[in-house]
């Protein structure tokens, strides 16, 4: 079962989310300003299990293209948010 938590609580309960989810095997949705999902929290045992289920799902020359677009992403310039609002 998942907890949907505005960002600002997540912030002043960080610690106790991170426990919840941790030891308490919970999974943790953060939203801002009651937008859509932004993070999703949940323990390392589950993902691994999700990123195993994926493997193999792309053509390796569908993993280079999207390497290459990442690497190309990542030297443009940041733009400059002003506000989240």
């Amino acid at each position: 079962m998942s907890m949907v938590i505005p960002a600002t609580e997540a912030r002043n309960n960080f610690f106790d989310i991170l426990n919840r989810v941790l030891y308490g095997n919970e999974v943790v949705l953060i939203s801002k300003a009651g937008t859509d999902t932004l993070v999703k929290m949940e323990s390392v045992p589950d993902s691994v299990k999700v990123l195993n289920r994926l493997s193999g799902s792309i053509s390796a020359g569908d993993a280079k293209l999207m390497k290459a677009a990442v690497k190309e992403m990542r030297k443009m310039p940041l733009r400059k948010i002003n506000s989240f609002d």
